[in-house]
């Protein structure tokens, strides 16, 4: 089986004009190739002609960050290759190491200075080794080639048994007189379609069979194709604060468990609706590694004064992690690129690039550049992260291609001016996004999203953190439109000084 076939693309969303001719002689799926992914070609109509002064950015080119996006895909898959079950550029491993390789190879190239490493250290780290998860009833025997343990789960390498019940999305109601003593208890996840999230968690579900006496958790991810998931069963529950606001709260889930994606939950689901006993096997085997570390690569363009701009992607991922964070990496070295061909005495600020260290294990560059100080005087904090997915369209239990952009969720911290240069480049370059600002939106700067000007733009969608995050779903004319916006914004925040560019109050909308 191939990755791809996970997914089950049974349509494909047209918003292009061709006309009769071309279509009598078009192939039957002319905007779709043979893996099932659309052509990159579907998405031309989105790349906009640059006119006056914003040719200077014809140098930053869609297909050529699509091939950056493809070197780091590589690195993954060198992990996979090796024969790790547990595989992608995960935080502390080896093709961490060889992604930070990559990128100084590239600030090497491009001519930056003070190119240099800072190693964090990470706490002792959770790997998964082998696991298994089966179902057998009514003369039935099942196999998930889907299941993936819960993110932190414990180790059983003994094994574990139990008759499973099914409790849909685990809402009280779902629990409302069920005894889930000792059980394998079956929970649908996510709620509704258009972001990565866990209905499990914010429903209080995993929380509820753990209180039930589980003996074991098995998460169905999403409503359409197989995609494997690395999530943790642990829930996110909001407290109220004493001053009346509310905030959100990690609360851990011991219980064991598994996800599994959604056409081998649905072949589960039928087999418990039988009514006969069906009991659920399951096994996994973990190591916590220590000493591990995490590293950052710096590099810097200088510029004529002392402030300074920073632009980050995280470098680590699971799977492919093509779009999380292949794409925030490749536009990252397409703006260092862009800027190095500016000669120096035109470059108002050092720029300062850097591929962060541990995003998927706490993300330590982001608190390290406040704590020495890197802060005081810079003019923007700029985060390249989760930068364009194709956009699904959810059809019942389908997830349908379209040869467009999913809207992002966007951020900036700054000036009312910082705000207008940011959303005029979106607009020239026809970023899409969300209508109103997200707060939540700051990815791996989230701990310093307010110490400076900060911009950012994000999305995580249904195959986030899953082995549907491929190159295919991220087309190369989105990467360029990104990159040029982010370009057009860094130029912009040039042309003003700190106190323009930090002044308040600022709007959220235009």
């Amino acid at each position: 089986m191939t990755r791809v076939s996970r997914w089950t693309w049974s349509g494909i969303a047209v918003v292009v004009v061709v006309s009769v001719g071309v279509l009598a002689q078009a192939q039957q799926q002319p905007l779709v190739d043979a893996a099932g992914e659309v052509r990159e070609s579907a998405y031309d109509h989105l790349r906009r002609a640059l006119a006056g002064e914003d040719r200077v950015y014809q140098d930053i080119d869609g297909p050529q960050l699509k091939g950056w996006l493809n070197d780091v895909v590589a690195i993954s898959r060198q992990s996979r290759d090796d024969g790790n079950r547990y595989w992608g550029r995960i935080s502390g491993t080896q093709y961490e190491v060889m992604t930070a390789d990559w990128t100084e190879q590239h600030f090497r190239r491009l001519g930056l200075e003070d190119i240099h490493r800072v190693d964090f250290d990470l706490r002792p780290q959770w790997f998964p080794v082998d696991w298994e998860l089966t179902a057998s009833g009514g003369g039935q025997q099942l196999s998930f080639a889907s299941a993936n343990p819960a993110t932190g789960s414990r180790s059983f390498p003994e094994g574990i048994e139990a008759e499973a019940v099914w409790v849909g999305l685990g809402t009280a109601a779902d629990f409302a007189g069920r005894d889930v003593a000792g059980k394998a208890v079956i929970i649908q996840t996510i709620l509704a379609p258009g972001q990565m999230g866990n209905s499990a968690s914010w429903e209080g579900a995993t929380i509820r069979a753990e209180e039930g006496g589980a003996a074991l958790i098995v998460g169905v991810w999403g409503y359409g194709g197989n995609l494997a998931v690395w999530q943790s069963t642990n829930a996110f529950q909001m407290v109220r604060n004493d001053d009346g606001t509310s905030r959100y709260v990690n609360q851990r889930v011991g219980t064991p468990g598994f996800f599994m994606g959604f056409e081998d939950g649905r072949t589960l689901r039928d087999l418990v609706a039988t009514g006969k006993p069906v009991t659920i096997s399951g096994r996994i085997e973990t190591e916590t590694r220590e000493g591990l570390v995490s590293p950052s690569v710096y590099g810097t363009l200088p510029g004529t004064t002392d402030e300074t701009i920073y632009v980050m992607a995280h470098m680590d991922g699971y799977y492919d992690a093509a779009l999380d964070n292949a794409s925030g990496m490749a536009v990252m070295i397409g703006l260092a690129e862009h800027f190095a061909k500016v000669p120096l005495e035109q470059r108002r600020r050092s720029i300062t690039f850097i591929g962060t260290a541990g995003h998927h294990v706490g993300s330590p560059n982001a608190p390290y550049l406040r704590d020495q100080g890197m802060l005081e005087k810079t003019a923007l904090l700029l985060n390249c992260e989760h930068i364009a997915p194709t956009q699904f369209i959810a059809f019942n239990n389908e997830l349908r291609l379209t040869n467009t952009v999913s809207p992002r969720r966007w951020w900036v911290h700054g000036s009312q001016q910082l705000l207008d240069i940011t959303l005029d480049a979106y607009r020239t370059f026809g970023v899409t996004v969300i209508g109103e600002m997200d707060g939540r939106a700051t990815g791996e700067m989230m701990s310093i999203d307010k110490d400076a000007p900060s911009v950012q733009l994000i999305r995580s969608p249904e195959h986030k953190h899953t082995d549907g995050d491929i190159p295919g779903l991220v087309p190369a004319a989105g990467l360029e439109a990104v990159a040029r916006a982010f370009a057009k914004i860094i130029d912009g925040v040039n042309g003003l000084d700190l106190a323009a560019l930090q002044a308040a109050p600022m709007r959220s909308s235009r």
